[in-house]
C-alpha cells in the first residue's frame, strides 16, 4: 500500500519529497524532463535562533522550495520533542505547496510530526491535516499541505508524538517547505 500526497503537491514537490530517500547530505535540486526544480538548501544547525518557541530557526521568505537539511533528532525529555523554524511568504500558496519533514523512519524511531501556526493560533495539526509519503514498511515523511495559504508570517513546529517507553528519538531530519 502506497501512502502519498503526490497527488495534491504535484511534480515540483514530488521531486523534493522523493528525495528523502537519499541521504540528507545528498539532497539537491532534480531536474525531471524539460523543467527544473529550483531548490534552496541550507544546514539546519547553521540557522540563526535556537529552535526554541520563542527563538525560532528563521527560514526567512520562502519564494519557492527551502530545505534545511542535517536537522538532529527529537528526543524525549522536557524542551527536547518540539523544534520551530519561523518563515515568511510573499504570496498566496498554489495547491502544489506543502511544508514538514522528511526522514527515513527505521528501527525503534518515531516519526517528526508537523504542525503549522500563524501568530499564537496553530492553523495545521499533522494528525488532522498531515499526509505521509513513501509506502507503510518505508514512510519517508510527513507533510501538511498548504494550498490557499495566504501571505504571512509562519511557525512550523516539527515534534515528536510518541511516549517515551515505546520510542526515545526520532531520526535526523529535513524541513522543507514549498510554496509554488
Amino acid at each position: 500500500m502506497k501512502i502519498t500526497g503526490f497527488a495534491r503537491l504535484g511534480a515540483t514537490a514530488l521531486l523534493i519529497l522523493t528525495a528523502a530517500q537519499w541521504p540528507a547530505a545528498h539532497a539537491s535540486a532534480e531536474t525531471a524532463g524539460a523543467s527544473i526544480t529550483t531548490v534552496t538548501t541550507v544546514n539546519c544547525r547553521s540557522l540563526a535562533g535556537s529552535g526554541s518557541y520563542s527563538d525560532p530557526l528563521r527560514l526567512g521568505t520562502v519564494r519557492g522550495t527551502v530545505v534545511a537539511v542535517g536537522c538532529p533528532p527529537l528526543t524525549s525529555g522536557a524542551g527536547y520533542n518540539h523544534r520551530y523554524f519561523i518563515f515568511s511568504t510573499v504570496r498566496t500558496a498554489g495547491r502544489k505547496s506543502a511544508a514538514g519533514a522528511r526522514f527515513q523512519l527505521s528501527g525503534n524511531l518515531s516519526a517528526v510530526h508537523p504542525r503549522l501556526a500563524s501568530g499564537p493560533v496553530t492553523v495545521l495539526r499533522s494528525l488532522q491535516h498531515g499526509f505521509w509519503t513513501g509506502s507503510a514498511s518505508n514512510l519517508t515523511g510527513r507533510y501538511l499541505p498548504l494550498g490557499g495559504l495566504n501571505p504571512g508570517t509562519y511557525r512550523l513546529g516539527v515534534e515528536k508524538l510518541r511516549s517515551p517507553l515505546s520510542s526515545l528519538s526520532t531520526p535526523w531530519f529535513d524541513a522543507v517547505i514549498v510554496i509554488n
